[in-house]
């Protein structure tokens, strides 16, 4: 029998006859490249937004863009959520056959249609966009209250625990390792233990995998950690304070917006945590001996 994480990994890779320069020699090759496709995530009947993803963990994905976006705040508001797999659904409503912008073809599987009682600010998408890899889904034309976003949680983090994690992020994600084109994050605890790293091409959807999991799962984000392989920035703090996170980790930089959202949110940030150390930007409390 097939193993279905091995048929999830090939339905995240293709692969293309290249040419390969090195050395002064230039040669043919196949290259195994991360693929990039259209989910289109309905919400109670209407369009809500065409993320373009990694496939893979699309309930996830549609769950916790749900959550990390304010729409939802809880697994409960959730009554229906459903993954359609078979149809001829081609998305966008383009003139092009489905060809969606970004190079995807939205086919059967690219679609998430929920149902769920809305928090408040649901309003803000209205209308159903294209989020292109790279991009998040937050509208600045809105002012986010900060102030009613508030994590709570006593978990202290050691720092050995803090220093094993982005060996352990990169140890999961096994399409970057083939591939070299996907974001990671993982959710881990305050022993160390890694729970799930999630993969994407956008660094966004690899955070809303993660998070749409907690939602489902149930689990209490107050005592977990999520380590991400891009930089701190406004929106990825912001997610993890909305789904209750405490600690987010990076090796890369913080943005300073991203560091005033966990400074008035209650997340503690870890920046540039590479070798044998970090730099703590927010609410050092959580890092044990810091």
């Amino acid at each position: 029998m097939a193993d279905p994480d091995d048929e999830e990994r090939q339905d995240a890779l293709t692969t293309f006859g290249i040419v390969r320069y090195h050395g002064g020699d230039s040669y043919p090759v196949d290259d195994v490249v991360a693929r990039e496709e259209p989910l289109e995530i309905r919400l109670n009947g209407s369009p809500l937004v065409y993320l373009m993803r990694l496939p893979g963990d699309d309930v996830l994905l549609a769950a916790g863009f749900c959550l990390s976006e304010g729409l939802i705040s809880e697994r409960g508001q959730i009554e229906l959520i459903n993954h359609c797999v078979e149809g001829d659904f081609k998305g966008m409503d383009s003139d092009d056959g489905g060809q969606a912008e970004g190079g995807g073809r939205a086919g059967p599987g690219n679609l998430v249609e929920i149902k769920a009682s809305l928090a408040s600010g649901a309003d803000r998408f209205s209308t159903a966009r294209v989020v292109r890899t790279g991009c998040g889904g937050a509208d600045l034309s809105r002012e986010v209250d900060l102030e009613s976003v508030v994590v709570e949680s006593d978990t202290v983090f050691s720092p050995d625990v803090i220093l094993k994690a982005p060996d352990a992020l990169l140890a999961g994600q096994e399409i970057f390792k083939v591939s070299g084109g996907t974001h990671g994050a993982g959710l881990f605890d305050g022993g160390g233990r890694m729970l799930l790293v999630k993969e994407d091409v956008g660094r966004h959807n690899a955070v809303d995998k993660v998070l749409g999991y907690l939602l489902m799962s149930g689990e209490s984000a107050a005592d977990k950690g999520l380590v991400l392989s891009g930089r701190l920035s406004y929106e990825m703090v912001l997610k993890a304070a909305r789904a209750g996170v405490p600690l987010v980790c990076s090796v890369s930089a913080p943005t300073a917006l991203g560091v005033e959202v966990g400074k008035k949110t209650g997340v503690t940030l870890v920046g540039f945590l590479r070798g044998a150390g970090f730099n703590i930007y927010s609410h050092p409390e959580r890092v044990g001996g810091a």
